[in-house]
């Protein structure tokens, strides 16, 4: 009978009917025991709410609570879906350790979640990334490109391939980023994935200074302004950044400075420490500039 509810809470979540899954999760630990599976499924429930610390809570029960009688594949759910809140809530120590250990454990312990190896490797280059960790993101980028190839996962390719040259570029390494995104242009099935290729265009031109194309293609996402296709927080901070950039390379402090505060205000909007922290870089390299003008 718990077996058919705990698959009824499955569907709740499945279907994204979070607070009908959050309740019947409330009902089922009320009840009790409660297993590693469903701590697992309110935990997800938790964490499509929003509810990121109740989220971590409920995973790391679960993954303390799982006993030899459950089967390994749960071990190895709870182990991503923990990666997953944690790098969020900004633990990267914990993200690392539970995106590794799934990694390590998927061949042998749940080879059944092999399709997942893609989606781990991405998410373990984006907690290196926020790590600073630019060799080991861009090696793990390359492992997920791989195991897309391989499982023929066109949106997650597309994905690395974009973050890789991002990476690429604050390197400087303008043929590889070029190399990325040649592949990436005929796996573009989304606005998002539009919109970050030419973020991904606008950044390449800025390294290889082309500066007239570099803002071309920011101004392209600042004019996206009809319904379904107005830039996000993050897009618009990225694009006000590139444009600082630009502006800085051709000496209009003025323009950069605004750019810079543009970036950092659409940083803050989606909540990306990443995106303030380069809108902070670029009001140091605007000041810098000013003092040496002076």
């Amino acid at each position: 009978m718990q077996s058919d509810r705990l698959d009824l809470l499955r569907g709740l979540i499945e279907t994204r009917q979070w607070d009908h899954a959050w309740a019947e999760f409330q009902r089922l630990q009320s009840e009790g025991p409660c297993s590693a599976r469903l701590l697992w499924l309110g935990s997800l429930a938790a964490f499509w709410r929003r509810e990121l610390f109740h989220a971590r809570q409920l995973a790391e029960v679960a993954l303390g609570a799982r006993t030899a009688a459950e089967p390994h594949l749960v071990l190895g759910e709870i182990r991503f879906h923990l990666g997953m809140i944690t790098r969020e809530l900004g633990d990267t120590y914990v993200a690392l350790e539970q995106f590794q250990l799934f990694l390590q454990e998927l061949p042998i312990l749940y080879p059944e979640l092999a399709m997942g190896e893609g989606k781990a490797y991405y998410y373990l280059a984006l907690t290196q990334r926020q790590r600073r960790d630019l060799d080991g993101s861009a090696e793990s980028y390359q492992r997920a490109i791989a195991c897309c190839r391989r499982d023929g996962l066109p949106s997650l390719l597309c994905m690395c391939l974009h973050n890789l040259a991002w990476i690429h570029c604050i390197k400087g390494s303008a043929p590889e980023a070029r190399a990325c995104l040649e592949e990436a242009a005929s796996l573009l099935a989304t606005r998002e994935l539009r919109v970050h290729h030419t973020l991904g265009e606008a950044y390449l031109a800025l390294v290889e200074g082309d500066l007239f194309a570099a803002a071309d293609r920011c101004e392209r996402i600042f004019r996206q302004s009809g319904p379904g296709d107005r830039a996000t927080a993050e897009e618009q901070s990225q694009a006000a950044w590139i444009a600082g950039m630009v502006a800085l390379e051709q000496g209009n402090l003025v323009s950069a400075s605004q750019l810079a505060e543009i970036a950092l205000n659409f940083g803050t909007e989606a909540k990306e420490s990443r995106l303030m922290n380069d809108a902070g870089s670029l009001r140091r390299l605007i000041l810098t500039r000013k003092q040496a003008g002076a």
